[in-house]
C-alpha cells in the first residue's frame, strides 16, 4: 500500500502561494498536530500499519529534512548522505525502513534508504547520469521508480529487495512531447502503478506487472482532452485500485475511482465537488482517504484554493475531514490498515503542521 502520491509536492506549493478556504470542522475526529523540532512546514507523506509516520520538513533555510514520527509520536530528523539541497522521504515499509530520493550538490537526485536502525545506504541506478524524478517502494521491500537518463529519456527502473536493477524503457505511445510518465504505487509483488499524457494530453492509468507486461485503463465515461482523463493515485495490496476521473455522465465533475483487480470499475463522489486533482489512498480493507482541491476564482486571476478532504470506509460511507485547528484547509494524504488517518493543514500564520486522526 501506498499512502500518498507525487501529485502532493504541488498541492503543497499552491497552499503556501494561495489563500485557502477555511472548512468546517467535523464531528468525533480526534486529531493530533505534530512538527519536527525547527520545522518551517512540515509533509508528512506516508504512514505504515504500526502508525509510524515519514516525511520531510523545512528549515529556515529553506532546505529540506526527513523525518520519522514512532507511534509514541517520538520525533527524528534525519539527512541521507551526500544530501546538499534537501532529503525527500516516499515510504516506510510495514518494518520501519525509510526509501526516498536525496539531491547532492550537483542537483542531481539520487535513491536512499534508511533502515530501522537509522543507517544509510544509497543505490545508484545502473545507467550513467540517471536522475530519479518519480520513486515508489511497497511492503516487500522493493523500489520502483521513473528516472531521466544522462539523454534526457525517461525510464523505469525497479529494484528488487535482492539489490538487483531491472530498467525498462516506456512505451513509445506513453512519451509525448510536453509531458513524461508518472509512478504512483507499487504492490508487493511488483506491479507498479502510474499513468501517462497521450498526445491530446488526455491522462491514462497503467499498470506493469513483474514480467514487463504494460496494460492501459480509463475509467469509464472518463473525459478525453488536456489535462483530463483518468488519473490513478494508488494500488492497495490486494491490486484494488484507486483515483480520479472527470466523469462525463456527470457534468464532467471530478468523481473518485474503484478498480478491482478484475478491472471492474465503481465511483463515488467526495462530500463536495472538485475541480481540481489531489490524491487518494487506499488501504488493506479497502478504505480510501484523500482530498480533492476546488479553484474558485470569482475574481480572477485571483483564486481560492478550498481542499475538501474526505475517508470513504470500506462499507462505502464517505464523510469528510475536518482538523479544527485548520483555518487554512485540511490536507488528507493517507490512511493505514488501522484506519488512521494524516496529512496536514495550514494554520493561521500560513505555517504548515502535520497532523494524524486515529479512529
Amino acid at each position: 500500500m501506498k499512502s500518498g502520491t507525487h501529485l502532493r509536492t504541488g498541492a503543497v506549493v499552491l497552499f503556501a502561494l494561495l489563500a485557502i478556504a477555511a472548512q468546517p470542522s467535523a464531528w468525533g475526529q480526534t486529531f493530533t498536530t505534530f512538527d519536527p523540532p525547527g520545522s518551517q512546514g512540515t509533509s508528512p507523506v506516508s504512514i505504515n500499519p504500526a502508525g509510524q509516520i515519514t516525511g520531510n520538513y523545512f528549515d529556515a533555510n529553506f532546505i529540506t529534512h526527513g523525518f520519522l514520527r514512532a507511534a509514541d509520536a517520538t520525533i527524528t530528523s534525519f539527512d541521507a548522505p551526500g544530501a546538499s539541497f534537501g532529503t525527500n522521504p516516499a515510504f516506510i515499509t510495514p518494518q520501519g525502513s525509510i526509501v526516498g530520493t536525496y539531491v547532492d550538490s550537483n542537483f542531481a537526485t539520487h535513491i536512499f534508504q534508511r533502515a530501522k536502525d537509522g543507517t544509510f545506504t544509497t543505490p545508484e541506478i545502473p545507467s550513467p547520469g540517471a536522475s530519479v524524478y518519480a520513486l515508489v517502494a511497497n511492503s516487500a521491500g522493493a523500489i520502483a521508480g521513473a528516472y531521466f537518463d544522462s539523454d534526457g529519456n525517461p525510464k523505469i527502473f525497479l529494484r528488487a529487495p535482492s539489490g538487483k536493477f531491472t530498467l525498462t524503457e516506456f512505451p513509445p505511445a506513453f512519451l509525448t512531447f510536453f509531458f513524461v510518465p508518472n509512478i504512483t504505487a507499487m504492490t508487493p509483488g511488483g506491479t507498479i502503478l502510474g499513468s501517462y499524457f497521450d498526445s491530446n494530453g488526455t491522462i491514462h492509468g497503467f499498470l506493469r506487472t513483474i514480467d514487463g507486461t504494460f496494460t492501459t485503463f480509463d475509467a469509464p465515461n472518463a473525459a478525453a482532452g488536456f489535462f483530463t482523463g483518468t488519473t490513478p493515485t494508488s494500488i492497495n495490496d490486494s491490486g484494488i485500485v484507486t483515483g480520479f476521473y472527470f466523469d462525463t455522465t456527470q457534468n464532467s465533475d471530478l468523481r473518485v475511482f474503484l478498480r478491482g483487480a478484475n478491472g471492474v470499475f465503481s465511483s463515488f463522489d467526495t462530500p463536495q465537488l472538485g475541480t481540481s486533482l489531489g490524491s487518494a489512498a487506499i488501504n488493506s480493507s479497502g478504505a480510501v482517504a484523500g482530498n480533492v482541491l476546488n479553484f474558485v476564482c470569482s475574481n480572477f486571476p485571483f483564486c481560492t484554493i478550498v481542499p475538501i478532504s474526505f475517508v470513504r470506509a470500506a462499507s462505502g460511507t464517505v464523510s469528510s475531514v475536518n482538523d479544527p485547528k485548520a483555518v487554512q484547509g485540511t490536507f488528507v494524504i493517507g490512511i493505514n490498515p488501522a484506519g488512521e488517518v494524516f496529512g496536514n493543514y495550514i494554520d493561521e500564520n500560513n505555517v504548515q503542521h502535520g497532523f494524524v486522526r486515529k479512529p
